[in-house]
């Protein structure tokens, strides 16, 4: 591996390749080291208590030098040369090479924060901001990076779909020129030099490649169809919203050419490999994770593989081992000869969340034959039971897989389970409790390593924390974890004062490239407590102490009891694994594990009701009508938002927010369902709220799920493709109302699902009985959800409520009931079982078909379907008699043409399809039932 080195004062002193070093680049970096009056403990020589890298350290690791050497100004000196220190990525917070400007994104303010950062005589931060640049309401900064000379900062708006430069941030910040990029651009890395910025455009599948001095695109790198060789796809045309890019880092050899080096780049969601089983015993394992590797001298690409998990380290309560599929690839990160990817691992097969049995319990003693028993209190007033706590911890994972770029290919054996590497690793080597003293790595934003070192830090968003991981640079493997005495970097730690000075939502970080007064610190860019929080690495903990933690506002928070505020805090009970949010707060599970920005990880889960693709809440509620909402979930099973109650107690294992008082314990639930007001029965939302709405003698005292509301209320539609041909648009259009689509696909949310109630119980008892039967005249036969009389009602009013409890009206039979593609299951027959193993619901006489979703967001909704059985657009509208009920629903000639006309319309179709945003003008759904389709739900 090629290692450049800079002289000072006639030694060797510093490696400009921050690529990480070989054993014989380690030796002369400790040789250098002494020389330079460094010390040479190892790389990861904490300057204090230290401890070599590979036994993990005492709490002063990574303080010190950590693999380079020399003064601040010896090593200003060494960067004064036009090219980045080091392999550059996109992150919510940038650096300068010098350490002394920070730029981070304030992606809910829509402003930008410039931080001049000095540095005391023995090396303590300060960070003052500078200026706070309004880059426009709802523009979403979501991205930067500092080119070389330290002068300007390059920002990814996502909303806007720009880059912008932001120029002299070293004296007095503006905004200076933008460039037009694709749509809903996510990430941003810049090529050694500075000459070239690489975008990622989520939404388009392309890499916009910027050059810099005029500011124009000079590439558009179409990755769709790198997708489409995969064969993941199957046989369709590449087109864009194929494959939605993520994260972007780009190598750094140490010369001063960029041609030499690769761009490698996220797709952000998993790939099918290999069909589903008929008993769907290999749902943890049957896709991958791509990523893709574009040579910056040619925009060549070519696709790497990330390969499933077969053990995550935990076994579900029926004794399974579970495994997991990369997915929702958050980061790359480069640093020696590997790339190191962060995901939210899927482990979709059921069982899913904890298994309340009826036996019970005065001590755990009496729960003998369970994987993870527990005896639980399951609400105020009910007798203890027994618990199987297992299959709470087989639903996500976070996991970092290695690719080894030399190779051009996964080091599978490194791939970890972090949940697993720290429960084995840390917790239980070291006795910590199974409480809250634990905390997993929920959402895994952003991995930075200290230069020259396999010493790395990981936010995860999830749990306010950074975890340390050690990595082997020569195999990419782990050696250690967190260090002897601090398991994890707690943001957010008891009695930090004042109260805003926690770091809560962290979403990137970067650590200082230079040594201060023979330290390196941290930097971290908190979302949700929009400030940024420093980590002093000899403390392992917030710089300063909870007493005067050193943490800068980068932007104001919303005004107190604003409907702001309201969602600001539903934001962060949203992505929040802590608490009353999942198993013992550790977390372990949230909304945004399975959510990432209120949106869809495109997993076909199995839960209670059957196989259910994870449905983007952006389509929940009208852009412009907050009254307005989505019946919810694929099978019309919840009316409020507060419903999810029982995912917050069941998926998650949390407390939840339905209790009697704020104490973390399950005895302090509320038995809302116990007291008629959950799923369809009377009101969650009313049971929850303090102000006690009910009258009810146990009321609720947590608002939180009215903060939540109000922040699925406020969840941003991702942007139409932007590089789609006018015409092709307007044709498809033309054919998705011909064929009568908006008779389910209508109105403000592209859904004709609505909430057309007020939930009470009484109401909610009246559905059972008020009958649509003579609503539907001429309405498809076909196409209802009940053909009997007697089943034709608002609501389910059958047996087994329990397990088949709907709103009967809002479904549609459109024949997707155990259908797929054959690549997706076996004959093209999806495994329709619950998470039990028994028949799914989905097809009964009194309760057929599912709930239309919303059209918002299926630009980056495949695959399709509420089983996920079809894998683009192309496949649902394929010639192909399986699917054929759903596109011929309310048009039975709808796509007859065959050949070349076929293809066109069906291209066309796609085309308009993946252009629908919240700013694309919808269509009514009939006034009048009909064979065009409509609704028929009607309150009591």
């Amino acid at each position: 591996m090629k290692s450049t080195f800079i002289e000072n004062k006639g030694t060797v002193c510093e490696s400009e390749n921050s690529r990480g070093p070989t054993a014989t680049v380690a030796l002369l970096v400790v040789l250098a080291l002494a020389a330079c009056g460094g010390k040479s403990k190892s790389a990861d020589d904490g300057g204090g208590s230290g401890g070599a890298a590979g036994a993990g350290g005492t709490s002063g690791a990574d303080g010190g030098l950590g693999g380079t050497g020399g003064n601040d100004a010896a090593n200003g000196d060494a960067l004064a040369g036009a090219i980045l220190p080091g392999p550059s990525r996109g992150s919510p917070l940038a650096l300068s090479p010098k350490d002394d400007v920070a730029v981070v994104v304030n992606r809910d303010a829509g402003t930008v924060t410039v931080m001049a950062v000095t540095y005391a005589a023995d090396g303590t931060p300060t960070l003052a901001k500078t200026a706070e640049l309004n880059m426009g309401a709802g523009s979403e900064p979501w991205q930067a990076e500092i080119a070389p000379d330290g002068q300007s900062a390059y920002v990814v708006l996502r909303r806007d779909q720009k880059l912008v430069r932001i120029d002299d941030l070293a004296a007095t910040p503006v905004i200076g020129t933008a460039v037009q990029v694709g749509s809903e651009p996510t990430g941003v890395a810049l090529t050694p030099t500075g000459a070239r910025a690489f975008v990622a455009n989520w939404v388009d599948g392309t890499v916009s490649i910027v050059d810099t001095t005029n500011m124009t695109v000079a590439m558009t790198v179409d990755l769709n169809s790198a997708l489409v060789a995969t064969g993941f796809l199957g046989s369709v045309a590449a087109r864009p919203s194929l494959a939605h890019p993520r994260s972007v880092a780009i190598s750094n050899n140490g010369d001063a050419s960029d041609d030499d080096e690769s761009a490698y780049v996220t797709e952000y969601f998993a790939q099918r490999k290999i069909p589903e089983a008929a008993d769907a015993s290999n749902a943890d394992v049957a896709q991958v994770g791509v990523v893709y590797r574009i040579k910056a001298s040619t925009g060549a690409v070519s696709a790497m593989t990330l390969a499933p998990l077969a053990d995550i380290g935990f076994k579900d309560q029926n004794g399974n081992t579970a495994g997991c599929y990369p997915n929702q690839l958050q980061s790359i990160t480069l640093n020696g000869k590997f790339a190191y990817v962060t995901s939210i691992c899927a482990s979709p097969r059921g069982p899913i969340g904890p298994n309340v049995t009826t036996t019970p319990c005065t001590d755990v003693t009496q729960c003998a034959g369970l994987i993870e028993p527990a005896c639980v209190v399951p609400a105020a007033g009910l007798a203890s039971v027994c618990v199987d706590l297992a299959s709470t911890k087989t639903t996500t994972a976070p996991v970092v897989s290695v690719i080894d770029t030399e190779a051009g290919a996964e080091v599978t054996a490194a791939a970890a389970s972090l949940n697993q590497q720290w429960l084995t690793g840390v917790y239980a080597k070291k006795a910590i409790a199974d409480d809250a003293s634990r905390r997993y790595a929920l959402i895994p934003t952003d991995l930075v390593f200290v230069p020259e070192t396999g010493v790395s830090y990981l936010t995860a968003n999830g749990v306010d924390a950074v975890f340390r991981i050690v990595y082997d640079p020569a195999a990419g493997t782990i050696t250690a974890l967190g260090t002897n005495d601090v398991p994890f970097i707690n943001l957010n730690p008891a009695g930090i004062t004042p109260a805003t000075a926690g770091g809560i939502g962290p979403i990137g970080h970067q650590i200082t490239h230079l040594a201060h007064g023979g330290k390196r610190f941290g930097i971290v860019a908190n979302d949700i407590s929009r400030n940024v929080t420093v980590l002093d690495f000899n403390t392992q903990a917030v710089l300063g102490g909870v007493g005067a933690p050193a943490v800068a506002a980068s932007a104001a928070l919303p005004a107190a009891e604003s409907v702001e505020e309201s969602r600001r805090r539903g934001k962060k009970f949203f992505r929040t694994g802590l608490g009353r949010w999942s198993l013992k707060g550790q977390g372990w599970g949230s909304c945004e594990a399975c959510h990432t920005d209120g949106l869809t990880d495109n997993v076909t889960f199995y839960f209670a009701r059957g196989p259910r693709q994870s449905t983007s809440l952006d389509g929940s509620f009208a852009s412009k009508d907050p009254t307005d909402q989505r019946v919810l979930n694929w099978t019309a099973i919840f009316d409020e938002v507060a419903d999810f109650e029982n995912n917050t107690r069941g998926v998650s294992g949390g407390v939840g927010a339905i209790v009697q008082n704020a104490a973390l314990a399950t005895a302090n639930r509320i038995d809302f369902a116990g007291l008629g007001h959950a799923g369809l029965s009377g009101s969650a939302a009313a049971a929850a709220d303090p102000a006690n709405p009910l009258g009810l003698a146990m009321p609720g005292v947590q608002g939180d799920w009215a903060d939540i509301t109000n922040y699925v209320k406020s969840i941003r539609s991702p942007r139409g493709a932007t590089n789609l041909p006018s015409a092709d648009v307007a044709a498809g259009k033309a054919l998705f109302a011909g064929a009568n689509c908006q008779g389910c696909h209508g109105d403000a949310k592209w859904s004709v699902s609505k909430v057309f109630y007020a939930p009470s119980t009484a109401t909610s008892t009246a559905l059972k009985t008020t009958s649509w039967s003579t609503l539907v005249a001429g309405f498809p036969a076909s196409v209802l959800p009940a053909q009997n009389a007697a089943d034709q009602v608002m609501r389910f009013a059958g047996a087994n409520v329990a397990g088949l409890d709907q709103i009967v009206c809002v479904l549609r039979n459109v024949g997707s009931f155990g259908v797929a593609e054959a690549a997706v299951a076996a004959d093209g027959a999806f495994p329709e079982i619950r998470a039990n193993g028994m028949p799914a619901q989905g097809n009964e006489a009194a309760g057929n078909g599912f709930n239309p979703p919303s059209l918002l967001g299926g630009n980056v909704g495949g695959p399709y379907l509420h089983n996920g059985g079809a894998r683009t657009l192309e496949a649902l509208f394929a010639e192909d008699p399986r699917f054929a009920p759903h596109y011929r629903a309310l048009s039975p000639n709808f796509l007859q043409e065959t050949g070349a006309q076929r293809t066109a319309e069906v291209a066309n179709l796609v085309e308009y399809l993946i252009s629908i945003d919240e700013d694309t003008a919808t269509f009514d759904s009939p006034k009048t039932i009909g064979a065009n389709g409509g609704t028929f739900c009607k309150a009591p």
